[in-house]
């Protein structure tokens, strides 16, 4: 949990200082520029982004401010690069009762506040493995801030090669009777997932946004090899806590 505390303090500190840089100038010809307003006298404003710099007549602007509208927004949200940390909280009987995630997505808006997109990440498991999946998303509002619900849906490829698993054998030979504990080494097979989620959106800027999510998450792996011909499953139903940024 201090992990997910951190990374959100992180992304939340970059995320405002960002936001804070800069000014959006909306210009009587509907031109919309953003950046930082320097007035040079009761005439002319110059307006720096990055390495350009522009200069307009103040009798050029029709307002200033601070965030970008909404409609603004909406124009220039065709797609979305996602990035997300998380943990996928489960029982206290695994190793690692809650394990990191991370992903990275690109997400194309298909429908009217509809998204879909691939991506893939890192689950740090009893194993690590590689998650790739398939993502759709429905955001419900068009707006600085949205509620939304989303599945993923995918397999995942294991990045381990094997894993060890043991098994206690038992013989009774009159008149000795004894056991012994034998180890398999068994290939990584990995297998499929199942995520749906609900999160919020809070969009900074046109280009940058925060999110978080809450969701179930279902992912089975299995295992096989050995001497015996071993097979071994395991199903994962974990509740999701995830962070990230949005860049678009």
């Amino acid at each position: 949990m201090k992990q997910l505390v951190c990374l959100l303090a992180f992304l939340l500190a970059m995320g405002t200082a960002h936001a804070q840089k800069k000014e959006v100038i909306y210009l009587k010809n509907g031109t919309v520029q953003k950046g930082q307003q320097i007035p040079v006298d009761d005439e002319k404003v110059v307006v720096r982004s990055g390495k350009d710099t522009w200069v307009f007549q103040t009798s050029e602007i029709d307002s200033v401010s601070s965030k970008f509208s909404s409609t603004i927004l909406s124009g220039q949200k065709s797609y979305f690069i996602k990035t997300t940390g998380g943990l996928l909280i489960g029982s206290s009987s695994n190793d690692k009762s809650k394990p990191f995630s991370f992903d990275a997505s690109f997400n194309l808006k298909v429908l009217p506040n509809w998204y879909a997109g691939v991506g893939a990440g890192v689950d740090f498991l009893e194993e690590s493995y590689l998650p790739v999946f398939g993502n759709l998303e429905y955001h419900f509002r068009e707006s600085m801030f949205t509620p939304f619900v989303g599945v993923q849906a995918g397999y995942l490829f294991p990045l381990d090669d094997n894993i060890m698993v043991g098994s206690n054998y038992y013989y009774d030979i009159m008149p000795w009777s004894s056991s012994y504990y034998a180890a398999q080494k068994l290939d990584c097979q990995g297998g499929f997932i199942l995520s749906p989620s609900f999160g919020m959106v809070n969009q900074l800027n046109e280009n940058l946004a925060l999110m978080m999510s809450f969701g179930y998450r279902f992912h089975q792996v299995s295992f096989e090899g050995g001497k015996d011909e071993y097979k071994l499953e395991r199903e994962y139903n974990r509740l999701t806590i995830r962070i990230g940024i949005l860049f678009n």
